[in-house]
Formats: C-alpha cells, structure tokens, sequence
C-alpha cells in the first residue's frame, strides 16, 4: 500500500495556494508548510507532499500520474472547475470511462508544473 506521493514544484508557493484550493472539495487540506515542503491530505494524514525544485532539469515523468480518490461525482466536477480557474490544464473531462469499468467517473488535470493529476469516484 503506498503512504504518500511527493511532487517537486518549480511554482511552490503557487502550488500550495493552487492545491489548497482544488483539494478542499476533496476534504484534503494543506496539513504542514515550511520552506523546504508542503503536506497536504485528510485531518491528520500527510498523503500528499510538494517540494520547491530548481529549473535545472525535468521534473515531469512521461505517462506518471497521481490518482486521487474523491467520495462523489460532484466533488471531481468541483475539483475540476476550480483547476481551470486556477490555470491547470484538462487533460480529460469529468465523465465516465466505459472502457475502463461502469463504475469509474474521473477528470484528469495538467498542474501548473505540468504533474498529471487524476480524480476518481469508483461506484462499486
């Protein structure tokens, strides 16, 4: 079972700013701050970690994303509005996945240092 996932960030204040945001519909909230990094997650657990990196190489993996569990269908659309308007990029809209399962309704987002960030709500 996987703890948490640590991202490095290029914008790292901006990106707390922006993930405090898009995951407050999720019930995760910015959880530890300070310089060196940010831990966000549910009331007492640091699931997700974002670390300041310098410009001086690549911080994105090809086909790498983060799949984040959301308890209902309107919690991802929600999640997804405030991305776009925070300058995150779709990479799919919310809706179902058929070719996955019935029971998969997911967006997908592009963050502002170009990690790839899925939302997912299994109906099961």
């Amino acid at each position: 079972m996987i703890d948490h996932i640590s991202l490095g960030s290029l914008h790292f204040e901006e990106a707390i700013k922006f993930y405090s945001a898009v995951f407050a519909p999720l019930g995760y909230r910015l959880e530890h701050h300070t310089q060196e990094e940010a831990a966000f997650g549910p009331p007492g657990k640091w699931v997700f970690w974002l670390y300041p990196v310098e410009a001086s190489g690549g911080i994105v993996g090809k086909r790498c994303h983060v799949a984040v569990t959301a308890t209902n269908k309107d919690d991802i659309v929600r999640f997804h509005e405030l991305a776009k308007q925070k300058g995150a990029a779709t990479v799919r809209e919310p809706g179902g996945r058929p070719d996955i399962s019935p029971d998969y309704f997911g967006a997908i987002i592009r963050d502002l240092d170009g990690h790839t960030i899925e939302v997912v709500h299994w109906t099961m």
